[in-house]
């Protein structure tokens, strides 16, 4: 779930390479890029399986990168500022100071659906973005707080948000980019 969002409207909508762009026929013009090897939330986030593996019960195991939908930047205006979650107020932390356990989680932390996956802020606005499935974090990208321009001028890049391991994870749940695109024409 997305808060505090601005709606816009979309006027012409054509799927794309990820290296090309959409352009909006109409007086305040929004040009973006869906990437074509990813799934889409309806918050506007992208999903993309990096790995994939069988663990010893032969439960598949699914790693995946988070990033934001360039629509986001395109809508909302450069951001300015990108907030992560705090690892150490998550839920299954594992804090080097406390004493050893005899099982340690693989997670740097733990999100529940609909916990804030990450704080987006332009000069206007705040957008909070909800996680879209209960998952642990295996890594988070510093480097989108230390530079916000990453997410967006390299959504599909460099501007990833974190990579997690879903709980349970279904392709078929998440839209495809012409279903993403179809919401965006279709909600806006």
């Amino acid at each position: 779930m997305i808060h505090n969002i601005r709606k816009s409207r979309i006027i012409q909508v054509k799927m794309v390479r990820p290296a090309s762009r959409i352009d909006m026929a109409s007086d305040d013009d929004i040009e973006f890029s869906v990437a074509e090897d990813r799934r889409y939330t309806k918050e506007h986030l992208w999903l993309q399986v990096i790995d994939r593996e069988e663990d010893e019960d032969g439960n598949v195991q699914t790693s995946v990168k988070v990033g934001v939908s360039e629509y986001v930047a395109a809508v909302w205006g450069e951001f300015i500022r990108v907030t992560l979650p705090n690892l150490q107020e998550l839920e299954g932390f594992d804090d080097p100071s406390d004493k050893p356990s005899e099982k340690k989680s693989s997670f740097e932390g733990e999100l529940s659906a609909e916990d804030i996956l990450v704080t987006l802020r332009t000069s206007d606005d705040v957008v909070l973005v909800d996680s879209p499935f209960p998952c642990g974090i295996l890594e988070l990208n510093g480097e989108v707080e230390d530079s916000p321009d990453m997410v967006n001028t390299e959504a599909y890049g460099d501007g990833w948000l974190m990579i997690v391991r879903p709980h349970d994870y279904d392709e078929d749940h998440f839209l495809s980019p012409e279903e993403y695109i179809e919401f965006l024409a279709e909600g806006l």
